[in-house]
């Protein structure tokens, strides 16, 4: 009796070693099966993201003309390349990337130059900034305003238009507004009116190949007119001096007074008094910087390019971690010495045109409307000296102070 339990104790023994090594085994199995799972996702999940980063950029929409030397580039509504060699000089047409399919002509001009810094009030002078590439948003302000008409001409005769900067990047018809500034200002000296381009940020950013805020179709038409794949290279070279844009794009300035008002992009800091400079040299020296971002041996051309220089300089309205925002003595200061009354600028948004410090400086960033005549489109108008918002609607209500 007592073997035989012993032989039945043995019996169920093994059939629990069995039963146990066979779970034991079969969760082996499971644990390598999920490992080999997880191994497959990782796998395709890292294939995913270099598909991504080798994504061919395509074009996309209506682009161009870019006039390079003596060869013509667009994109057609096919998205297809056109190159063809600058034969016919004075009518190029200019196609715009939207439902309405605007189009217009431009003549080139046969030289460019240098805008003087300092220039007389006007008795009318519309202000609008940071268009970004919204043709929409832009030709619809004109056209309300009357500063142009349905086919894009000037008819806003001696009058001055002020720009404020950062008219590319971000939108999608970036050519298409530069080439209609081109076009304005040429009629408007032909009426005794005048554009005044003020160079913001991303124009320089784009003498200097930064494509971060680029639209992919603006790299890619980059890399196919100059042949390098080298995104930065590509990008300058669209605004080299084989550009008919960028050259000139490179004639206009960061700074101009008109009257008692002083236009710049961002603002000016306290610290500028310091170098003692004068605004024609501030424009002089910042220029010499467009087509390289290589820091020079020069303290004062560094300090112009710097986060206080006045094409990226926030503390007119608001303090950074690099500076606090102005005090009301330094901006006087800023005032007497560039002898003003009023600075306005663009760069730092704000909800409406507005003014601080008692209306000592003027803000003129604000979201505009991506759609024609939506209301939400502003600029400045100033008028036999009084200062008015209008937007693309036509309205018009006193500036407060």
């Amino acid at each position: 009796m007592k073997s035989i339990k012993h032989k039945h104790y043995f019996t169920i023994l093994r059939c629990l070693w069995l039963c146990f090594f066979s779970f034991f085994s079969f969760g082996q199995q499971t644990i390598t099966k999920d490992s080999t799972a997880i191994k497959n996702t990782v796998e395709n999940h890292n294939s995913t993201i270099k598909n991504k980063q080798k994504k061919t950029i395509l074009f996309n929409g209506v682009d161009g003309p870019y006039i390079i030397k003596d060869t013509l580039y667009r994109v057609n509504r096919e998205n297809k390349l056109i190159v063809s060699p600058l034969t016919i000089k004075d009518s190029i047409l200019v196609e715009t990337d939207n439902k309405d399919f605007n189009t217009f002509f431009v003549a080139l001009q046969p030289e460019y130059f240098v805008p003087d810094t300092n220039y007389e009030l006007p008795k009318k002078m519309v202000v609008i900034s940071d268009i970004e590439g919204n043709y929409n948003g832009f030709a619809g302000f004109l056209f309300a305003n009357k500063i142009i008409d349905e086919n894009h001409n000037w008819i806003f005769k001696d009058g001055h238009l002020v720009l404020g900067g950062d008219f590319v990047d971000r939108g999608i018809n970036v050519t298409q507004v530069l080439w209609l500034i081109y076009k304005l200002e040429y009629q408007a000296k032909k009426h005794g009116g005048m554009i005044h381009f003020i160079l913001g940020n991303h124009e320089i950013l784009n003498f200097h190949g930064d494509y971060r805020y680029n639209q992919g179709k603006y790299i890619k038409i980059a890399q196919e007119i100059s042949q390098l794949k080298n995104k930065k290279e590509a990008l300058k070279h669209l605004y080299s001096q084989h550009s008919e844009l960028g050259k000139w794009l490179a004639t206009k300035n960061v700074a101009e007074k008109i009257g008692e008002y002083l236009f710049v992009h961002a603002g000016l800091s306290p610290e500028i008094l310091d170098y003692e400079l004068s605004l024609s040299d501030i424009n002089n020296l910042i220029r010499l910087r467009f087509d390289t971002i290589k820091k020079p041996k020069n303290k004062t051309l560094n300090f112009l390019y710097s986060p206080k220089g006045p094409f990226w300089y926030r503390g007119l309205v608001k303090t950074r971690f690099q500076y606090d925002r102005i005090k009301k003595e330094e901006l006087d200061a800023i005032l007497r010495y560039y002898d003003v009354k009023k600075i306005v600028i663009g760069h730092t948004p704000v909800n409406e045109i507005s003014t601080d410090f008692s209306g000592k400086i003027i803000r003129t960033d604000v979201h505009h409307g991506y759609q024609k005549f939506s209301g939400d489109t502003k600029g400045l108008l100033i008028e036999n000296g009084i200062e008015y918002i209008i937007d693309d609607k036509a309205n018009k209500t006193l500036l407060q102070q």
